[in-house]
Order: structure tokens, then C-alpha cells, then sequence
């Protein structure tokens, strides 16, 4: 007979799993993020008695993201211990509004916000909607800002970004004119791109970042090249 779980009843308890997360790789490897929340949820384990942590869990993912197993995880072991699932604030439990409110209303869920410690899930999911308009507007209104702003001639973004550019255009074009020959010369022999490659790789050239040469880019220092040479538009398929 299949096991039926109780409704959790809303009581005090000193266990909880813990759930951190951040939204990129760069975040988790050195500390930016975890760090906070680590230090606010030590806050609000203070707050009570002999508290204890079953499992921690580290997610480094977007909290749009539709598909996440540590989320997922880290749910079940709370309802197995039937004990609250503890994160620093709404946004790093979801950022979902949708997501937010099918949490907030299991019966089997009690979710704890250090940030927010009296908070109960009704309004959890009352603070997360409030946090996801807040948001909206903030973004109408940096649009418009920007908007009124360009219409005075203001510039945005780096103002040496299109130097920049031409300086790797112009690099590239250099690097392409260095092996072009060659390589159209192979291409009219017939030879495939990745063949190309091969010789490349074999004779002991780089490409211009130092590492080996794949189809693609020979094919893209053919288009460069602006001479004609057969086969030359497109790769032939199946080459790349």
C-alpha cells in the first residue's frame, strides 16, 4: 500500500535543509554569493535552539530555470524529514512566480526565508510577487529613462567597444591573408575541410589563438579570403 504523507503541521522544529544558490559557475567556484548567504542564514539559525542542518545543498543555475534536480532534491529531502527548506531570500528559491506558488501551497512544504524569519508561505509567495513586479517596473522604467536619454543624444555602452572591434576584425583579416593561399590552394585540389584542417594541424599552425584548426574556421578564412576557389560559399555537407 503506497505511503500517504500528512499535511505538515506548521510546529517550531530545530531542523531545517538548506538550499544556496547562484546563478553562474564563476559565482559558486569562488565564493561570490555563497558567502551572503551563508552568513544570513547563520543569522536565523541563532534564533533558535540547537538548530541542526540535515543536508545543504549548492545549486549554480538561474532561478528561471525550468529544469532543476538540486531544487528538486533538496524538496524531497524536506518533506521526507518533514522539515522547513531554508534559503537566504525568495529570489534564491525561485524566481518563478508560478513555480513560487505551487511551493508555497503544498501541505507537505514548509519554506523558511532567513531574510524573511516570521514569514509564513502565504506570504512568502505574497513577497515574491511583489518582488517580481517590483522588478518589472523598475525595468519600464530604466527603458524609458534610456529612451528619453538617446533622444538628447546621450551614448551608451563602451565608447571604445567599436575601436575594439575593428581592431579584431582587422587581426583576423591579417591572420587570414597569412594562410589563405594555402589553404584556398588545397580547397582547389579537391580537398575537404576537414582535410585542410589535418594538413594544418600536421605542418604545425596554429590559428590565431594558438590551438588547433577546426572545419569551421578554415571555412570562415575562406570566406575572408574574398578569392573565388571552388566549393569555396558553402561547406559540403557532412564537412562541418
Amino acid at each position: 500500500m503506497e505511503h500517504t504523507r500528512e499535511p505538515m503541521a506548521n510546529v517550531k522544529t530545530s531542523n531545517f535543509v538548506v538550499l544556496l544558490r547562484v546563478s553562474t559557475t564563476k559565482q559558486g567556484s569562488d565564493g561570490n554569493g555563497i558567502a551572503a548567504q551563508r552568513r544570513d542564514i547563520d543569522l536565523f539559525l541563532k534564533q533558535h535552539e540547537n538548530p541542526k542542518i540535515i543536508t545543504e545543498y549548492v545549486e549554480v543555475i538561474s532561478g528561471t530555470h525550468q529544469d532543476r534536480p538540486v531544487l528538486r532534491e533538496a524538496l524531497e529531502t524536506a518533506r521526507e524529514n518533514k522539515c522547513p527548506l531554508l534559503v537566504q531570500k525568495v529570489d534564491r528559491l525561485t524566481r518563478d512566480v508560478e513555480l513560487l506558488g505551487k511551493l508555497t501551497k503544498d501541505k507537505h512544504l514548509q519554506i523558511k526565508i532567513a531574510c524573511l524569519p516570521n514569514a509564513d508561505n502565504f506570504q512568502i509567495h505574497l513577497f515574491g510577487i511583489l518582488a517580481a513586479e517590483e522588478k518589472r517596473f523598475i525595468s519600464q522604467r530604466t527603458k524609458a529613462a534610456m529612451s528619453e536619454a538617446k533622444k538628447r543624444g546621450v551614448k551608451f555602452g563602451n565608447p571604445l567597444l567599436v575601436k575594439m572591434n575593428k581592431t579584431r576584425k582587422h587581426q583576423a583579416k591579417l591572420f587570414s591573408d597569412k594562410h589563405s593561399k594555402l589553404i584556398l590552394h588545397l580547397r582547389n585540389e579537391k580537398k575537404t575541410l576537414r582535410q585542410i584542417c589535418d594538413v594544418l594541424n600536421n605542418s604545425g599552425i596554429k590559428t590565431r589563438k594558438g590551438s588547433q584548426f577546426h572545419p569551421v574556421q578554415v571555412h570562415r578564412i575562406i570566406k575572408r579570403s574574398g578569392l573565388s576557389v571552388t566549393n569555396a560559399g558553402q561547406p559540403v555537407s557532412g564537412e562541418i
